[in-house]
């Protein structure tokens, strides 16, 4: 599902040219740093057997990804003379979910 979420997203292109060149926007290796750091303060007391440290760790990252999902499906339904600021939120979770999903399958895969 991320990958679809992904290929629906605006892309750093896109929410540029809705914002504008002067606008800052962070680079997406920095907010999928974000979301990675922000996963694993949210995420603590993981269990040791890793089917219930699947559960918590999805129960964790679910709720991201319905989130971003919804965000990108509402785009196409935003009137043509919306602002950027929609585009940037969607285009900010998606690349915080990136980050969220390699910190729940690094911290699944430790021992």
């Amino acid at each position: 599902m991320l990958e679809k979420i992904i290929l629906l997203a605006p892309n750093r292109t896109c929410v540029l040219a809705f914002l504008g060149q002067n606008d800052f926007l962070p680079e997406e290796e920095q907010l999928q740093r974000n979301g990675y750091e922000l996963f694993q303060m949210m995420v603590a007391d993981l269990p040791t057997v890793h089917q219930e440290r699947g559960n918590h760790l999805e129960a964790h990252f679910r709720p991201l990804l319905n989130a971003a999902m919804e965000m990108v499906m509402t785009l196409p339904d935003m009137p043509e003379n919306t602002s950027g600021t929609y585009y940037a939120q969607a285009y900010i979770a998606v690349q915080n979910l990136i980050g969220a999903q390699k910190a729940a399958m690094s911290m699944y895969c430790r021992a």
